[in-house]
């Protein structure tokens, strides 16, 4: 039960930001229908794992820093497609590739998996069944080691950080 009033209180004042409305009956609203909202999603969380505010607090700055890097990730991608598309001849080299990674729960997947696909002039298109590799098509395949390793090293370590 108290890990349901953990999730649902951040719930219910997203609620209040999304609705545009800060009152005490909308977070009353909020905090009402967050139970709802969590049940189907259950299964990815952990809900007979002890639950820590403290820690899960101390993650904050971590999960801002993983933001931060997510956002100059885009923009440098971005960058770089762009300069792909305004050649007058496309010189690209498309492939898919296979990353191993570290994480071993569903979110972590799930996020290392969307920061990859977030991530423009690359796609994750699935998981290895065993969990410990991500097949990744890339708009341009320069160097698949250099590549394995930004994902691994840069991307997949701040979501470890701010997820696991």
């Amino acid at each position: 039960m108290k890990q349901y009033i953990v999730y649902s209180i951040p719930l219910a004042i997203l609620w209040c930001f999304v609705n545009g409305d800060i009152s005490i009956v909308n977070f009353t609203f909020g905090l009402v229908m967050s139970p709802v909202v969590i049940k189907p999603f259950k299964s990815l969380y952990n809900f007979e794992a002890e639950v820590s505010i403290r820690n899960d607090i101390r993650r904050i700055p971590k999960q801002l820093r993983y933001l931060a890097v997510l956002a100059i990730e885009i923009t440098k991608a971005n960058i770089m497609v762009a300069k792909i598309v305004l050649r007058p001849r496309i010189n690209i080299n498309p492939g898919i590739i296979t990353v191993p990674i570290r994480a071993k729960t569903d979110v972590g997947i799930t996020a290392i998996a969307n920061t990859i696909s977030l991530t423009p002039g690359t796609l994750t298109i699935d998981v290895a069944d065993d969990k410990s590799v991500l097949y990744v098509h890339l708009i341009d395949i320069h160097d698949r080691e250099e590549i394995r390793a930004s994902i691994r090293d840069d991307l997949e370590e701040y979501v470890l950080e701010a997820l696991e």
